[in-house]
């Protein structure tokens, strides 16, 4: 089987896995939002899925202009550095923004409230993947490869982190190392950098009070269960569903569960579908990442390649830590579940990134067959010169 035909197959395949996501979070948002009556009224918890529903269509759209023009985005000598500061832009307004729950993280945009930090998860990764391609061999400098990327993270994670949101400041970072490490500068320069961050971050964590209240008060809800109520209404939800689940849109526990549509939809997950839909939601996402490494194997594009690899890490890293913290591994830390959580701007920057992937192994799949088809017509015509040299010699 040539390579054309393996991507398109796990192209396939991973566009059904995503598809099946997709309609069970608008299933699992429905029943969370309708779960949520004692704090919205009927008419805000239509809306608010009417907007769920809309953000869908609207991400699948963008999704399919990112389709169109990703071989264009990549190639292109400006755009990424307009969308970065755009995106930029957006981490400066919502600082300025009126503070929600005591953070500044969203911004209202035709009447969709977005939070920028969202989109920075997937498009710094995308960026840098981009800039390494754009230098190519210069990666292997050390101001190339090291210390321009670094600025250009600590420039996005400094806003975020004002916000304050330390969850996704180190989430993107992990992202934005990890994307620095496959570009495949210097080894050398990247452990060695790699070591003064963390003897760097060890220091500073020690030697200084960066913790916001709610944080510490988080972490220590996180050592005394009892003490946390939203943990305690999930675990009731999960374990009340036992291990095949009460059914769709049953269960009693779920409606004690605050932002169960978003940062705690496993405990409607549990309680509806039971243990094994846990497993099975976790299996979904597991499949979704291996497909996408399984793709990049077969992507001549760096840019593509790369980006593949991080947003898989990302799909399974975060859907990891949102179940870790509804089950009392992690502490809550407001991590949603890709494709499943409500959420606008989640939604989005996924949809619009799958997108984008799509789009660069649909021109792989195209240039690699138009190789084949010049590969066999030269074969062909060398066949047929053969074949007129022995009549010839006839």
């Amino acid at each position: 089987m040539n390579k054309s035909r393996i991507l398109k197959n796990r192209a396939i395949l991973f566009i059904i896995i995503v598809g099946m996501a997709l309609t069970l979070g608008t299933f699992f948002v429905y029943s969370s939002l309708r779960a949520m009556e004692s704090t919205f009224s009927p008419i805000q918890i239509d809306k608010m899925f009417q907007k769920h529903v809309f953000t869908i269509l609207l991400s699948s759209f963008l999704g399919i202009i990112a389709f169109i023009l990703s071989k264009y985005i990549t190639k292109s000598r400006h755009f990424m550095n307009i969308l970065f500061i755009f995106f930029m832009t957006l981490l400066a307004l919502a600082l300025a923004q009126a503070p929600i729950n005591g953070t500044k993280r969203w911004i209202t945009i035709l009447g969709i409230q977005i939070q920028p930090s969202e989109f920075m998860k997937l498009f710094l990764p995308l960026y840098l993947s981009w800039y390494y391609y754009k230098i190519k061999e210069r990666k292997a400098t050390f101001v190339f490869g090291i210390i321009i990327p670094l600025f250009i993270i600590f420039l996005s994670i400094s806003l975020i982190f004002l916000e304050p949101d330390l969850s996704s400041s180190i989430l993107i970072f992990i992202l934005a190392i990890l994307t620095i490490y496959i570009n495949g500068v210097k080894n050398i320069h990247f452990y060695m950098t790699l070591l003064i961050l963390t003897i760097s971050g060890i220091f500073i964590i020690t030697n200084a009070d960066i913790l916001k209240g709610y944080q510490k008060d988080r972490l220590e809800q996180f050592s005394k269960i009892e003490e946390n109520y939203q943990l305690r209404q999930s675990l009731d939800a999960i374990t009340n569903g036992g291990f095949f689940g009460s059914g769709s849109f049953i269960g009693e526990e779920k409606y004690s569960v605050p932002y169960s549509y978003s940062d705690f939809i496993i405990a409607v997950i549990g309680e509806e579908w039971g243990k094994l839909g846990i497993l099975m939601v976790i299996t979904l996402y597991f499949l979704i990442s291996r497909e996408l490494i399984l793709m990049s194997y077969h992507m001549k594009n760096s840019a593509a390649r790369n980006f593949m690899v991080v947003f898989a890490f990302w799909i399974f890293f975060q859907s990891f830590i949102n179940v870790g913290v509804s089950i009392g591994m992690l502490p809550t830390t407001g991590v949603t579940l890709p494709l499943m959580s409500y959420g606008n701007s989640s939604l989005l920057i996924t949809i619009v990134s799958i997108g984008y992937i799509m789009g660069m192994v649909f021109y792989e799949i195209i240039d690699e067959q138009t190789i084949d088809e010049q590969t066999k017509e030269i074969l062909e015509n060398q066949e047929n010169k053969k074949r007129v040299e022995r009549t010839d010699e006839v």
